[in-house]
């Protein structure tokens, strides 16, 4: 390889799909799978379904950014669906917003009733 070579590289890469090494090496992670929920610390909150609702359900907070955060429960939430998420030990809460929710797809979460939920953060109250 030429020293003179800067990474990355503006040129266009080609890349042969069928040749066999590269086959042998992309059937061997076939089956490997991205797990997208790491990296961030699960939390334990209370689901609040619509802002104003006096009653809760449990979930798990398992990802969360400036503006969206996702969702684990065991039970469906319409996309639509206004939530406020209270924390325990944090008295600022979420209000947010469904945006998409499907079932789990990790090995167990179909077993489980595990619902994966979008959310767009609306607001954040004291």
């Amino acid at each position: 390889m030429s020293d003179s070579v800067n990474f990355p590289t503006s040129q266009a890469v080609v890349v042969d799909w069928n040749e066999p090494h590269l086959q042998k090496l992309l059937q061997r992670v076939q089956s490997w799978q991205l797990d997208q929920r790491s990296g961030y610390a699960s939390q334990a909150v209370r689901l609040f379904l619509g802002w104003n609702a006096p009653s809760s359900r449990p979930g798990m907070l398992v990802w969360r950014d400036a503006n969206a955060l996702v969702l684990q429960t065991t039970y469906p939430l319409p996309v639509g669906e206004r939530v406020r998420i209270e924390r325990p030990h944090v008295a600022q809460g979420i209000w947010g917003e469904v945006v998409q929710g499907r079932l789990g797809q990790r090995p167990g979460d179909a077993e489980q009733g595990i619902w994966i939920h979008w959310v767009r953060i609306h607001a954040q109250h004291d």
